[in-house]
């Protein structure tokens, strides 16, 4: 699937890299948050673990139950040192700056304690059940430390008796769609490998080399990478500054999500909501994009545009204020020097409209076409140069002022936003004779949900081995589940329009 972000490791220019940011004070290393981080952590720390996102990987397996739950503790174990990411401790309050910590574990009783709060094997709930708990309350660990469920077969999922699967909670902080699948990659090919007739003693860690692994932002590499000239970074800024000129300008008069007026009077609650085309549909839709010579991303942007006009539209639009998601990782290595588990940011686009692209003759199809392309315009100009990252910081800092302006979420209109997350590397199989006898693995799927606790509401879109997924999670106190749901049929029903014809409309978008 064509994508603005690509999940191809880039070649840019070699130096050597600055020290890590990180301090090592005896059995402990801190920094402060850096680059976006301070404002995605400082957000979820007053808006009640807005953005702590699950991701939920069924899969079988011909390791017994017993051998298996021992497996994925060790594996969850290693990963301790291995991607100490999952482990790291965050501020939760909101004094500045906002900083992480991270321990190696010394002993078996820290690895024991540190097991029993993060480690969970599941047997009398299914994995959705799992999921919904886990985003609809906020990481109860210390300092949003990640946990992992091992949902177990028989409760996972009913239809597919012979199905676990694993629940994976972590803070967005540490994490972007690339860097979870690669730990699941991982995950899975080491609990192949790893005994499972005994536990792991806490000195088979391998904590050899940990600086490297600490998690840092896409900042360092791009610093060491690029060496930026002051005029650079000066550059960068004006651009960042044009941003929030953007915002200003043109909100008003953009299609926007209005939220429920009765909004003040309800409760938070996270919805998750997921659509999928058949893999043959899937088939049909990238074959008619590649011959219109369009990405799916900018198609399903499109759709996710003309669907906020088709449910919220009021008449006086000229355009379209959309965000959409991009990735460092066109720009910087982020696992070789450094580990950059997130690399992704936010720009803002604007995206203006011609009357005739809605007549009613016009189809839907030709409307998707319309809009796809003026994305792609919009979104180049913001492709061209890695020196953005060097904003990162500043922007964070916007948005923790306007965060301590605000107070409790106003319920206002919402720009539309777009969160396109390519093509999934995630294996399918895994496969080891080494260790306690031969153990394969095979996944089945990827469900990725989140906490949403704010009037934002953005459309993901996914391919898994050939298959497209759309998805979204909102919060109910701001949008009614059923509207929803009719919302995500519109924009199902606009991108399958490309090749399913006019008359294919998702059920959803009847509601």
């Amino acid at each position: 699937m064509s994508s603005p972000i690509s999940h191809t490791q880039p070649q840019p220019p070699t130096s050597n890299a600055p020290p890590s940011s990180w301090h090592q004070l005896n059995n402990r290393w801190t920094r402060n948050c850096a680059g976006g981080e301070p404002g995605v952590n400082y957000n979820q720390n007053v808006r009640d673990g807005h953005t702590e996102l699950t991701l939920s990987v069924p899969f079988s397996t011909t390791i017994p139950v017993s051998a298996l739950i021992q497996r994925a503790r060790n594996t969850w174990l290693r990963c301790h040192a291995s991607h100490p990411e999952i482990a790291v401790q965050l501020a939760t309050g909101t004094d500045l700056p906002q900083t992480m910590s991270f321990e190696p574990l010394r002993s078996n009783a820290d690895a024991a304690a540190w097991l029993d709060e993060s480690f969970r094997v599941v047997s009398h709930q299914s994995a959705q059940q799992v999921a919904s708990m886990t985003y609809n309350r906020r990481l109860p660990t210390k300092g949003k430390r990640n946990m992992l469920y091992l949902v177990l077969a028989g409760a996972a999922d009913p239809e597919f008796p012979d199905r676990h699967c694993l629940v994976w909670n972590f803070s967005h902080v540490l994490a972007d769609i690339y860097s979870t699948v690669q730990f699941f990659n991982n995950f899975f090919k080491s609990v192949t490998e790893v005994p499972g007739d005994r536990g792991l003693d806490v000195r088979e860690l391998d904590y050899t080399g940990l600086a490297s692994r600490l998690p840092v932002t896409p900042v360092t590499p791009y610093e060491a990478t690029y060496r930026p000239s002051r005029a650079e970074k000066e550059e960068a800024l004006r651009g960042a500054l044009a941003q929030t000129q953007l915002y200003a300008d043109k909100m008003s008069h953009s299609i926007a999500m209005y939220p429920e007026p009765d909004a003040a009077a309800r409760t938070h609650g996270t919805h998750c909501i997921r659509l999928q085309y058949t893999e043959s549909e899937s088939r049909a839709l990238l074959s008619s994009l590649s011959a219109q010579k369009i990405s799916i991303t900018f198609a399903a942007a499109a759709a996710t545009i003309l669907a906020v006009k088709q449910t919220y539209g009021r008449g006086h639009e000229t355009g379209a204020l959309l965000g959409m998601t991009r990735n460092a990782r066109r720009w910087v290595q982020t696992e070789a020097t450094h580990r950059v588990p997130n690399a992704a940011d936010v720009v803002y686009l604007w995206v203006p409209f011609k009357a005739e692209w809605f007549e009613p003759e016009m189809p839907t199809h030709t409307t998707i076409l319309h809009l796809a392309r003026e994305v792609r315009k919009a979104l180049g100009p913001h492709l061209t140069s890695p020196h953005y990252i060097s904003t990162f910081a500043f922007t964070a800092d916007r948005v923790i002022e306007a965060l301590k302006r605000e107070g409790e979420p106003v319920p206002a209109p919402q720009a539309p936003g777009f969160s396109p997350q390519g093509a999934l590397p995630l294996g399918k199989h895994f496969t080891s004779t080494s260790g306690s006898g031969d153990a394969s693995i095979t996944t089945h799927d990827f469900v990725h949900s989140g906490r949403q606790i704010n009037p934002s509401a953005w459309t993901g879109m996914f391919s898994l081995w050939g298959r497209v997924t759309l998805s979204m999670g909102f919060d109910g106190k701001y949008y009614d589940p059923g509207r929803m749901e009719g919302f995500m049929g519109r924009v199902k029903g606009n991108l399958g329009s490309l090749v399913l014809g006019e008359g294919w409309v998702d059920e959803r978008a009847r509601l």
